[in-house]
C-alpha cells in the first residue's frame, strides 16, 4: 500500500487508549452494535499482538494502541480490492484493513487503518482511492466524555483541517513556536499563550505534505521505543515504523481545549491526524498523559449507527469574537479567521442516487394488516386494502410495477389475489381452503407467479402457476418444508428444512438442478434477487443473538454481512435500480422500514407510525 496523502487505508498500527475513562465513548460499547469478536483474520492478530498483549498482560505500563479486544468485523467496498470489497475489523481505537490478501503478507502495510478521521471530518466516506460517498461531518465530541456537550467535534475541526488536496487550512513551519492555539465546539480558534509553559508543547517537527506542525510531546510518542512482541517473543522495538504508520501524516495543528474527563473538565491538547486522534492531558499520569481517541468506536457508530448529526441549527465553524474554550481564566485570545467551510467533492465521488418508485408494505397501524403504498422517502402514504376484511399480507409487486400479488383471510382462509399497483381490480387467483397459500413471488415477464402452498401434505411446496391462477403445478415434492420462493432470471431461489434447518437452495422453474446456496450452523431465508439476478440478499441468524441481512453471488459464493447491529433486520428487497435495499429493522424499537445502500451509507428511515411495518417490495 503506498504512503501517498488521503490514499486508502495506509498506516495501521498505533492507538493508544490507555485509562478508557480520558477518552471520548467509553463504555459505549453495549449501545454501538460493536461486541467483543474474535480476531477476523491472523494477520489482524500477529499486528495487535505486537503492541498490545503486553498491556493486556500487564507486563508494560502504556496506553493501548488497538484496544482491548477486536470487536465487528465486516467487508466493506473498496473499487480497488478484489471483488470490490475488503475485510475490515474495528477496535476501540481503530480499524484494520486487508485492501489486497495477495499482497506479502510479511510487508508492515499488509495490515492497514483507514482514513478515520478525514472520513469523520469531512463527512465524506472513501470507498476507493478516488471514490467517496457523501454522509456528514460528524457532531461527535473529539475528546472527552462522550456526553460533554461543550467538547469540540470531528465537525469543529472541518475548518482547521487539511481533510482533501488543495482543500482546508494549513500552518506555516512553526517550529521554534509553541502549540498554543485553542478551538471550541464551534470551531472557532484563538490563543492562549501561558499553554507556551506547558512541558512539551515546543512544535518538534513540520510535515510538508499537509503544511502541519507536531508537537515535541506527539512526536516523542510517535517515535517511541518500547517493548513489543515479535516472533512470539518480546523485544525492544519502535512501537512505530515508520512513525506514521499508525497516525498517518497531521491534518490538522494541534489545539488546546476544556474538555469533561471522567466527569471533571481539563484542559487538553488535541491533534487531529489522517487515521487517528492524539490528545495530551499533563493532569494524567506520565504513561497516559498521551493517548489515541476512540475513532475506531466514533466511526463504527457514525457508519452503521449513523450517530453523529449535527443539530438543527448547529453553528458552523466561522469567525466569530473567539473565547479561550474554557481554557484557563487568563488566558489571552485572538480571533483568527477560519478559512471558508469546504465541502469534498472529488471528480470521481458519486452522488447520491434520489430514490424513486414506489415502496409497498404491510402495516398494522389500523389494527389490522393491511398492504400500503407510498414513496421511497416516505411520503404520501395510502392503505390499498382499506376495505378487506381480514389481513393481507406478502406483497410482491410484478416486474412491470402495475400489480401487486398479494396474500389475503377475506375470505377465511390464506389465499393468493392480486389487484392493481393503486388498490383496484382484486382478483383471487386460489381457493384451496383449508390450505395456505403464501409468498407469492412473479417471473421475470409477469407470465407467471411462484408461491407456498401446503396443500398436499401439510408440509410446504413451492409451486408455480400462470399468473391468472390456472394450470398449479407442484414443483418440490420433497420432504420438509420450503418456502420463500423468488424468481430470477430463469432459476427460483427459496427456503428448505430438509437439510435439518432453513438454508436457500435454487432450482430451475421445473424444479430440476437443484442447488444448495448456504450451509451456515444458523437459518437462512428470505431471499432476494437483485434486479440483473446476479446477487442475493437474504437473512441469517448464523451470527448470535440477532438477525442480520446478508449478500451473496447467485452461486452462493462471497457471502457478506450487510447488517451488523443488536437488532433485528429482514425482510429485504431492492429498489428496481439496484442501488438501494429496503428492509425491516427494529433498531428504533419498534418494526420500521429503512432505506440503505449495500454499504450501509444514504441510510434513511421511510416509516415512523407506531404499527409494525414491515415486509416491503419496491416497484
Amino acid at each position: 500500500m503506498n504512503k501517498r496523502l488521503w490514499g486508502t487505508g495506509m498506516g495501521a498500527v498505533a492507538t493508544v487508549a490507555g485509562l478508557a475513562m480520558l477518552l471520548p465513548g467509553a463504555g459505549a460499547l453495549a449501545q454501538t452494535g460493536n461486541p467483543p469478536q474474535a480476531f477476523a483474520d491472523p494477520a489482524f492478530q500477529r499486528v495487535w499482538t505486537r503492541t498490545d498483549q503486553l498491556v493486556k498482560q500487564g507486563q508494560v505500563s502504556r496506553s493501548w494502541y488497538w484496544g482491548p479486544t477486536p470487536r465487528a468485523s465486516v467487508r466493506e467496498p473498496l473499487v480497488e480490492s478484489p471483488g470490490g470489497t475488503r475485510l475490515v475489523q474495528y477496535f476501540d481505537k481503530s480499524r484494520m484493513e486487508i485492501n489486497d490478501p495477495s499482497a506479502d503478507q510479511n510487508s508492515t502495510f499488509y495490515v492497514t487503518n483507514g482514513l478515520l478521521t478525514v472520513e469523520l471530518v469531512s463527512g465524506n466516506m472513501q470507498i476507493g482511492s478516488n471514490t467517496y460517498s457523501t454522509r456528514y461531518p460528524a457532531c461527535i465530541a473529539i475528546a472527552g466524555d462522550s456526553d460533554d456537550g461543550n467538547a469540540p467535534t470531528y465537525a469543529s475541526f472541518r475548518n482547521v483541517a487539511t481533510v482533501a488536496p488543495g482543500l482546508g487550512r494549513t500552518e506555516e513551519n512553526k517550529l521554534g513556536q509553541f502549540a498554543t492555539g485553542t478551538i471550541n465546539r464551534a470551531g472557532q480558534v484563538g490563543t492562549d499563550t501561558s499553554k507556551a509553559a506547558v512541558p512539551g508543547t515546543d512544535y518538534a517537527y513540520y510535515v510538508d505534505p499537509t503544511h502541519h506542525n507536531i508537537p515535541a510531546v506527539f512526536w516523542n510518542f510517535l517515535n517511541k521505543e518500547d517493548l513489543v512482541i515479535e516472533n512470539g517473543q518480546p523485544v525492544q522495538r519502535r512501537l512505530n515504523q515508520p512513525w506514521f504508520y499508525a497516525s498517518g501524516y497531521p491534518v490538522s495543528d494541534a489545539y488546546w481545549t476544556r474538555v469533561k474527563v471522567a466527569g471533571v473538565f481539563q484542559d487538553v491538547l488535541v491533534q487531529a491526524f489522517e487515521r487517528r486522534v492524539l490528545t495530551y492531558n499533563p493532569a494524567n499520569p506520565p504513561a497516559f498523559q498521551v493517548e489515541m481517541g476512540n475513532i475506531g468506536l466514533h466511526y463504527y457508530d457514525w457508519r452503521y449507527n449513523n450517530t453523529g448529526q449535527c443539530p438543527a441549527g448547529t453553528p458552523s465553524p466561522g469567525t466569530a469574537t473567539v473565547t479561550a474554550t474554557g481554557v484557563a481564566a487568563t488566558a489571552t485570545t485572538t480571533a483568527v479567521p477560519a478559512t471558508a467551510t469546504v465541502t469534498v467533492t472529488p471528480a470521481t465521488s458519486p452522488t447520491v442516487v434520489p430514490l424513486t418508485g414506489k415502496i409497498a408494505w404491510v402495516s398494522t397501524r389500523t389494527g389490522k394488516k393491511d398492504i400500503w403504498a407510498q414513496n421511497p422517502d416516505g411520503t404520501t402514504p395510502q392503505n390499498l386494502t382499506a376495505g378487506s376484511v381480514g389481513d393481507n399480507s406478502d406483497p410482491q409487486f410484478s416486474s412491470d410495477g402495475s400489480k401487486i400479488a398479494f396474500v389475503s383471510v377475506r375470505d377465511g382462509n390464506q389465499e393468493i389475489y392480486t389487484m392493481n399497483a393503486d388498490g383496484s381490480n382484486v382478483k383471487r387467483l386460489t381457493n384451496n381452503n383449508p390450505a395456505h397459500d403464501t409468498h407469492p413471488t412473479w417471473s421475470p415477464d409477469d407470465s407467471r407467479i411462484a408461491f407456498a402452498s401446503d396443500r398436499i401434505s401439510g408440509f410446504n411446496d413451492i409451486w408455480v402457476m400462470n399468473s391468472d391462477g390456472t394450470n398449479p403445478v407442484n414443483i418440490t415434492q420433497t420432504p420438509g418444508n420450503d418456502r420463500d420462493p423468488a424468481w430470477g432470471t430463469s432459476r427460483i431461489a427459496f427456503v428448505s428444512n430438509r437439510s435439518g434447518d432453513d438454508e436457500i437452495y435454487t432450482m430451475n422453474t421445473d424444479g430440476t438442478g437443484l442447488t444448495r446456496l448456504t450451509t451456515s450452523l444458523g437459518s437462512d431465508w428470505s431471499p432476494a434477487w437483485s434486479p440483473n439476478h446476479t446477487r442475493i440478499l437474504f437473512v441469517s441468524s448464523r451470527t448470535a443473538g440477532n438477525l442480520d441481512l446478508w449478500v451473496m453471488k447467485a452461486d452462493g459464493t462471497a457471502q457478506t454481512r450487510v447488517t451488523t447491529l443488536l437488532s433485528d433486520e429482514y425482510d429485504p428487497a431492492w429498489s428496481p435500480d439496484g442501488q438501494y435495499i429496503v428492509y425491516t429493522s427494529n433498531r428504533d424499537g419498534n418494526f420500521e422500514l429503512y432505506t440503505q445502500y449495500l454499504d450501509g451509507t444514504a441510510f434513511n428511515r421511510v416509516t415512523t407510525d407506531s404499527g409494525s411495518d414491515t415486509q416491503p417490495t419496491w416497484r
